[in-house]
């Protein structure tokens, strides 16, 4: 990490005991962070997280009064669906039970007490690498759809470096995720592939990798069953993710825009959200979903072996059969 964005840096701590808050404030201090605040107050520190807009939260769990817990649920409701701001755990408690619970409510790490000062610094450098990556990639998406640039004859690289900033950005989505390390990779790999064996242009089938990485984008966890809220799981929100998007001219981003306003689509016009049918399903949407699909199931040791049965039985229904088709004469199936 850059030292510019160590002292740029907006951290909160919040604990009930002042000697914890000064310990930590002094580490990270010692570490070349200048903008940390320390609370003792889980209500003060609700009242401040607007002011302050921090880029971490390392938040105490067992305070009296409102805990860990009230304080993520009560701060992630004021925080976008589409923002990465990460919550450091402090805790003395460390059951599997309250990690799950801790994860559910947003948690991205753990710091156990005793703290150590390297451990720290390096879990708080780790966290605000991923917070800043994220900015940076926002801010190049915004730059790029205010860009004006005519369309090009065929999709094309836009500038030097696109494809490592899209990696960035899909791994940014994939490490909001619990276990969705490389998951972006995979799905836009596949897709390259299928675009390949269906004799799509070069071109083409790089831009199918391109879209590809960003299946994910807008999606988030949503509270499942049980009375904890530990349980939980995740939503692809188109919506969310258009928003991202909207205006953009990059080709890239457009064909990102076509597959993400689709992709929930079926083939016999019984997707959603506009029922389309057929070839009227954007090519980015039919391609990168049977991907995603064959990722997803061949990724979980359950259902791995009928993988491949599975999406064929969907071809004709929920899946073009032409894209089905080239996935099985890929070098994926069976890989």
């Amino acid at each position: 990490m850059r030292d510019e964005q160590r002292r740029s840096a907006r951290i909160m701590v919040v604990d009930d005991e002042p000697q914890n808050v000064r310990y930590v404030t002094d580490v990270l201090e010692w570490a070349g962070y200048e903008a940390v605040e320390g609370l003792t107050d889980p209500l003060a520190a609700i009242a401040r997280f607007d002011d302050l807009r921090p880029d971490l939260v390392i938040l105490d769990l067992l305070m009296p009064g409102m805990d860990g817990f009230g304080v993520m649920d009560t701060l992630r409701s004021r925080i976008a669906d589409d923002v990465y701001l990460p919550f450091l755990i402090l805790t003395s408690d460390i059951s599997s039970e309250s990690r799950r619970r801790a994860l559910s409510g947003g948690a991205k790490d753990f710091l156990n007490k005793p703290m150590s000062p390297t451990e720290v610094r390096l879990r708080v450098d780790n966290l605000l690498e991923t917070r800043f990556l994220y900015l940076e990639c926002a801010r190049q998406a915004h730059q790029l759809a205010d860009e004006p640039r005519p369309p090009p004859a065929a999709p094309t690289p836009d500038y030097e470096g696109e494809v490592e900033l899209l990696e960035r950005w899909a791994a940014t989505i994939d490490a909001a995720r619990p276990g969705g390390e490389g998951r972006s990779k995979r799905v836009s790999w596949i897709a390259g592939r299928i675009a390949e064996a269906m004799q799509l242009s070069d071109e083409a089938a790089e831009h199918m990798r391109r879209v590809a990485l960003l299946h994910d984008l807008g999606s988030r966890r949503i509270r499942g069953a049980g009375t904890t809220g530990e349980h939980d799981r995740w939503r692809r929100d188109a919506e969310a993710g258009l928003r991202l998007l909207e205006g953009t001219s990059a080709p890239v981003l457009v064909g990102a825009r076509r597959m993400l306003g689709a992709l929930e689509e079926h083939w016999d016009g019984s997707g959603q959200p506009q029922g389309l049918r057929g070839d009227s399903i954007p090519v980015e949407a039919r391609i990168v979903g049977v991907a995603l699909r064959f990722d997803e199931l061949s990724s979980d040791p359950a259902a791995a072996a009928g993988a491949t049965a599975e999406v064929e039985r969907a071809a004709g229904s929920i899946f073009d059969p032409e894209v089905v088709t080239a996935l099985l004469h890929t070098q994926v199936v069976g890989a």
